[in-house]
């Protein structure tokens, strides 16, 4: 499924049963606890997705469904090696506040869902990845009103593609660093 379509579905069912995360802030959420090290909990994040949220019958069902798939999606996307990945926001024909907003909320879930996969603050994290997570942390608080004009356009272009490789770069390190760790307790 395109992803603009699947965005779609996934702010639909979260607004049908009140959930007050956003689609994109979803995703990044997603994103973040698979980046960590460590199987990401499937149940865990829909629990924190919905935490606030009141879901109920047929509303309840089909958000749930769109969750499944998304984790599958995603989980594939992230792991795949021709970095089919890709941040999951507006069309590019929504308005450019839209776009600027969601890609805010994406980054603000990532930065949650990092620490939700066991990452902690600085300490042993390589360097690259704490630039990643300041500038998303930055990102997090982007104006949600830019002027809708060829600037904004490309500024938001670029900063989509950052977000997108600076994601993959934070889950390849912090993979291969709990590969590491792992690999030395096991020589212990």
């Amino acid at each position: 499924m395109p992803d603009t379509e699947l965005y779609h579905q996934l702010d639909e069912a979260l607004t049908a049963v009140d959930s007050d995360t956003t689609a994109a802030e979803a995703h990044g959420l997603l994103c973040g606890m698979l980046s960590g090290p460590g199987e990401p909990d499937r149940a865990r994040w829909i629990a924190q997705v919905l935490e606030h949220a009141h879901a109920r019958g047929e509303a309840a069902r089909a958000c749930l469904e769109v969750l499944t798939e998304l984790f599958t999606d995603t989980a594939e996307d992230m792991a795949d090696e021709e970095l089919r990945f890709r941040p999951l926001l507006p069309a590019d024909d929504a308005p450019i506040g839209e776009r600027s907003a969601a890609l805010g909320h994406w980054c603000e879930g990532f930065l949650l869902g990092v620490s939700m996969g066991g990452v902690g603050e600085g300490g042993q994290r390589p360097r690259e990845v704490d630039e990643v997570l300041r500038d998303f942390g930055e990102i997090a608080r982007i104006d949600d009103d830019p002027e809708p004009d060829e600037d904004s356009e490309a500024a938001y272009t670029e900063l989509a593609e950052y977000v997108r490789m600076g994601a993959l770069l934070v889950q390849e390190h912090l993979t291969a660093q709990a590969r590491q760790n792992e690999n030395a307790r096991r020589l212990h």
